[in-house]
């Protein structure tokens, strides 16, 4: 599995109302310093339908980009039941996710 596919593979365990973020993402794949690569690979996100790229946002809870545009970002995150409010995640501690399970490949260049 390359790089792009295993943290699509991540993003994917975010379950229903909560939301992570690129850094965290970025921490599971074993290196912070890769946030930006995550955000890269979610704007290139294949089908944002099966890979819920809309759930990763800021370190701060604001919203971060979305290919398909923020206002359909906000309604797929409502749609999610994650309420948003002047361009931020509304209680964002207590949706925030990052509890992923995961094998840190940059850590262990497994990829």
């Amino acid at each position: 599995m390359n790089l792009s596919d295993y943290t699509y593979y991540l993003v994917r365990q975010i379950p229903a109302g909560r939301v992570s973020t690129y850094g965290a993402v970025a921490k599971a794949l074993g290196n912070k310093r890769y946030a930006r690569a995550v955000g890269k690979y979610m704007n290139k996100n294949p089908d944002a339908d099966t890979m819920p790229c809309f759930k990763i946002v800021k370190s701060d809870g604001s919203l971060g980009g979305f290919g398909l545009g923020i206002n359909d970002k906000i309604n797929r995150l409502k749609k999610d039941g994650i309420e948003v409010k002047d361009g931020k995640i509304i209680n964002f501690k207590c949706v925030f996710f990052d509890d992923f399970k995961t094998v840190y490949p940059l850590k262990k260049n497994k990829l």
